[in-house]
């Protein structure tokens, strides 16, 4: 539901990394790490037409490790209000990968978790979202290529952990359910948004409403308003 919302934060975080390579730094100088926060913040901006902020950025060289603390991601739908705009508050995120290497057209990132957090999915027609918005502006700026040659990226694991899933339609809530963890599919560069939300949202729906049925499910569902919105998606 990053890169799509992992999807969309990982595409900010690999689109600064690319540019973070050749810039020189002094002591007097802004470090990378706070250089690096306020690319991600205008990237958000300029390729996502979101918000990204944070209490405190860090990159950690000799593991190849970015981290991040109070991370919020907010789009800026005008049918949504602000509270719905925001699709992911993380306590931390963690992006593990070799995207220091020399090869500045192949980066990988090997791992993105994100921890204590809460993602909140809010549909306003059929096929449109928040999340829906993140990749379709993602898609559409093309931040991945380069004016040379094309950059070589892969993501192989996304994951969300002790996460808080809200679903919303139309200003209205459907669901709020807390999974231990949420592990993001693979990201595929010829997929639609429809296509790589639907591989997230529609086994964790399937699995909330089975267990409701049989009333074990620790979930808040409104049953009437969610068959109604799996019709339309569907």
């Amino acid at each position: 539901m990053i890169k799509q919302l992992e999807k969309s934060l990982t595409i900010a975080v690999i689109s600064s990394l690319l540019l973070l390579q050749p810039v020189p730094l002094s002591a007097q100088e802004q470090t990378h790490s706070e250089r690096l926060g306020q690319i991600l913040q205008q990237r958000a901006d300029s390729h996502l037409a979101a918000d990204f902020n944070y209490h405190r950025l860090e990159i950690i060289t000799l593991l190849g490790e970015l981290r991040a603390e109070d991370v919020r991601l907010s789009t800026r739908v005008t049918e949504l209000d602000q509270g719905l705009n925001q699709v992911l508050r993380a306590d931390s995120i963690v992006v593990k990968g070799d995207w220091l290497s020399a090869a500045k057209n192949n980066l990988v990132v090997d791992e993105v978790i994100a921890k204590d957090a809460q993602l909140t999915v809010a549909y306003y027609g059929k096929g449109q979202s928040n999340l829906h918005a993140l990749y379709d502006a993602a898609v559409a700026k093309k931040s991945f290529q380069r004016a040379s040659s094309p950059l070589i990226w892969q993501v192989k694991k996304s994951r969300l952990e002790n996460v808080v899933l809200n679903l919303f339609d139309q200003g209205e809530p459907i669901l709020s359910v807390r999974l231990a963890s949420l592990e993001l599919p693979e990201m595929h560069a010829d997929d639609t948004a429809n296509d790589y939300i639907s591989r997230v949202l529609w086994p964790v729906l399937e699995q909330v409403i089975r267990q409701a049925m049989f009333g074990n499910s620790d979930a808040v569902v409104d049953i009437g308003r969610l068959t109604q919105f799996i019709k339309r998606e569907l």
